[in-house]
Formats: C-alpha cells, sequence, structure tokens
C-alpha cells in the first residue's frame, strides 16, 4: 500500500504533468448521456461536473488532515469502491470548459 507521502507525491507529478501540456482531446474521455451523466450537455458548465468530481487538490488537503487509520482506509476504498475520478487543478482554471475537452455524446 503506497504511503501517504507517495500518494501526495503523486498526486502532485499527475498535477504537473497536466498543466504541462493542456487538454489533449484524444486522452480525454468522452461522456455519455446516461446514468449520472443523463443531463450533460454540450453547454454544460463545469461547476456541473464538480458536483460531483473532486479536484485533486481538495482531496490532497483532505487527506493531509486524516487520521491513519481514517487515511489507510480511505487508501483501501480508492482501490476497491468506483468513485468519479478527479479533476487535475489546471483544468479547474483553463478557459475551456469540460465539455470542450470531454466531448458529450447522444442528445444536444
Amino acid at each position: 500500500m503506497p504511503t501517504r507521502r507517495a500518494a501526495l507525491a503523486l498526486l502532485v507529478a499527475a498535477a504537473g504533468l497536466g498543466a504541462g501540456f493542456g487538454c489533449i482531446t484524444a486522452f480525454a474521455p468522452n461522456i455519455r448521456r446516461e446514468e449520472h451523466h443523463a443531463a450533460m450537455t454540450r453547454d454544460s458548465p463545469s461547476g456541473a461536473c464538480l458536483k460531483c468530481h473532486e479536484t485533486e487538490s481538495h482531496m490532497a488537503a483532505r487527506m493531509k488532515t486524516m487520521p491513519p487509520s481514517e487515511l489507510a482506509r480511505h487508501m483501501r476504498e480508492m482501490d476497491t469502491i468506483l468513485r468519479p475520478p478527479l479533476v487535475q487543478d489546471w483544468m479547474v482554471r483553463d478557459r475551456r470548459g469540460c465539455v470542450d475537452c470531454h466531448r458529450v455524446k447522444g442528445g444536444p
């Protein structure tokens, strides 16, 4: 199991890579208008995504305050429970919205 320091270092490294390259639509998974994404459209604001998706910096800040037992439980859950993927901080700051890179498929 990765240590807390290693997990945070990985988050920082991933954020740095994203900030350097920006949006590469070929690697950004499409959003299908079904299940939890049923209300998404090509005009949906980024705020709609951030209701479910957490930013990496927010997750890292929460992890720093977790007691060791809670952090261990959190890390186990991250390996076993499907959660909405983290959003890199550069994505939130980018002038484009989520649906500019993550194309909405199906419907308007």
